[in-house]
């Protein structure tokens, strides 16, 4: 089958080496402060978690299906950046009434180019993917980040002439893995779900995520992944914390999954998951892609 289309996440997967918590909070305080002034409950919203926890993991839940076969459309995946803002300014009874809730969200997206630095191959894979007639969808979880947003991003990188979609959780209000935000992009590039594929650096949400709507899935190997796949002690915190989880109550966090020879492991207790997660292709970083298409994947 005729290749029609490439997606890929963002974060871990295009751009990586995040700037510390301190310098991101410093530009977002920034930007909000020019668009606000700088109201009382700025620096609580700053250090504030907005995106609700899941009551049940993912990898657990997985699981338990034994095999997962057909539609897994968790309602945990749903999201409403504006409700979040929303409900954390009610529960410490602040009067949102004369805000601007959308603009807020929207001033505290620091550019990513500010924050982080493109993944080896990861411009020139866009470019190659865009340059030999695939449709280019960028497909990401985001909290703040709509739409034009992250289209932005790319537009800074100098690559928005190679970029013909963005599918962003907030905009599409559902979050990876659930299918309806993989099916947005296949509407978006006009493609079939065999006619694509998907690159991304998590297990579930990009690799099990893409495969259960038909794409093909190319597992990117983080930095991250790599240290907790070495034999030395995973650099500094909070990995190290993760690691010392007990493998009876821990929940495996999907961001701390990795393989080891074809088998899904817990980096926060350093026990297997439980689940069956196999890529139809692994990458160290983006330069590979283009063999990678060359050969059908």
């Amino acid at each position: 089958m005729t290749l029609r289309a490439a997606f890929f996440d963002v974060g871990d997967t295009l751009v990586e080496h995040w700037a510390s918590r301190d310098v991101l909070r410093g530009k977002m305080r920034e930007q909000v402060c020019a668009g606000f002034g700088e109201p009382e409950w700025l620096d609580d919203l700053m250090d504030a978690h907005l995106e609700p926890t899941w009551n049940v993991s993912l990898a657990r839940a997985l699981a338990a299906r034994d095999g997962g076969e057909g539609r897994f459309a968790p309602d945990g995946a749903r999201q409403d950046t504006l409700e979040w803002i929303r409900a954390w300014f009610a529960g410490r009874g602040v009067d949102v009434g004369g805000l601007d809730l959308d603009r807020l969200r929207a001033l505290m997206c620091v550019p990513l180019r500010e924050v982080s630095t493109p993944v080896r191959g990861a411009l020139e894979a866009l470019r190659w993917c865009s340059d030999r007639g695939l449709r280019v969808v960028l497909v990401t979880n985001t909290v703040s980040r709509g739409d034009a947003e992250v289209l932005e991003d790319w537009r800074q990188f100098g690559l928005d002439a190679a970029v013909h979609g963005v599918v962003s959780s907030h905009s599409a209000r559902w979050r990876k893995p659930h299918p309806a935000i993989f099916e947005r992009a296949l509407e978006i590039a006009g493609a079939r779900p065999e006619e694509a594929f998907h690159v991304g650096d998590s297990l579930i949400a990009d690799v099990w995520g893409a495969q259960r709507v038909g794409l093909r899935a190319v597992w990117r190997r983080s930095d991250y992944a790599e240290a907790l796949a070495g034999d030395g002690e995973v650099p500094s915190s909070p990995w190290v914390e993760r690691r010392r989880r007990d493998p009876a109550s821990c929940e495996h966090p999907a961001e701390d999954l990795w393989l080891r020879e074809g088998t899904v492991m817990c980096g926060a207790c350093g026990a297997p998951a439980g689940i069956d997660v196999r890529p139809d292709a692994i990458v160290r970083d983006l330069s590979e892609i283009p063999s990678l298409v060359e050969r059908g994947l």
